[in-house]
């Protein structure tokens, strides 16, 4: 009797653990949408980088608000396996973009290596493309017992500060054991499925995740050929170079261009 007690104990708990471990989505793909609300982008763009005189900004926002929408929207994809994350656009198109936010991180591809902490990143300004290869960003993340859902998944949230300034709230999902994210975001118990930068009008959600294997080739960059990589402080320094030509001098652009 014992003997038959113990062997459906066993099997109770064998189903219990197995129904655990099915559960976790340990590779898959992730389609990300990232928003930005122009028209709180756009005045903070034209003031901070005089574009217009500041007696104007108020006409020229009536105007602008009467032709465009309010949110500019981009589909990402991140693949993704427990080594692993590639993060690059559905689409990179700036056809229809605001000069002076589709010039910018609009075709953005980043491999990030969760085991050696390396990151690789090839990065589109304008006509240039930067490869950068650097160690991937530390974030010192504070954890909350807040929730969310997010694509089917119940997320924690978690507070940080960029650069000690930039405030980001994130919500991970622990079904999902990666510590990977979108674009450069990283380093929680699971992965990252909503980044918001409420002061810089940006958000980043998963709208779906696929659970499904993933090959060595989706999780690759394009070869490089004989292309120098740079780190991300020449990047930055390249960068400044670059935004006054254009007349993107505004910090917004400077963030937007760093995430």
């Amino acid at each position: 009797m014992k003997r038959l007690s113990f062997l459906l104990s066993m099997m109770v708990f064998s189903h219990v653990l197995s129904a655990q471990q099915a559960t976790f989505v340990n590779s898959g793909k992730i389609v990300f949408e990232r928003r930005v609300n122009t028209y709180a982008v756009t005045e903070r763009f034209v003031k901070e980088a005089n574009i217009i005189p500041a007696s104007q900004v108020y006409a020229y926002m009536l105007s602008y608000r009467n032709d465009n929408p309010q949110f500019w929207t981009d589909d990402f994809e991140l693949y993704f396996d427990s080594t692993y994350t590639l993060y690059k656009p559905q689409q990179a198109d700036i056809s229809a973009r605001t000069a002076y936010i589709g010039a910018v991180s609009y075709n953005n591809k980043v491999l990030n290596n969760l085991t050696s902490h390396e990151a690789l990143a090839l990065k589109q300004a304008f006509d240039q493309t930067f490869f950068i290869k650097d160690t991937i960003r530390n974030i010192r993340w504070k954890l909350t017992e807040e929730t969310r859902e997010i694509a089917g998944f119940q997320c924690r949230r978690a507070n940080a500060l960029l650069s000690d300034s930039i405030y980001i709230v994130a919500y991970y999902a622990e079904e999902i054991p990666a510590r990977g994210g979108p674009e450069s975001f990283n380093g929680l118990p699971g992965m990252i499925l909503g980044v918001a930068l409420p002061h810089e009008h940006i958000t980043i959600f998963a709208k779906r995740v696929d659970r499904q294997p993933v090959t060595p080739e989706s999780l690759k960059l394009p070869e490089q050929g004989r292309s120098v990589p740079v780190d991300n402080k020449q990047y930055k320094k390249s960068m400044m170079d670059i935004l006054p030509r254009f007349r993107l001098t505004s910090s917004w652009v400077q963030i937007f261009m760093d995430i």
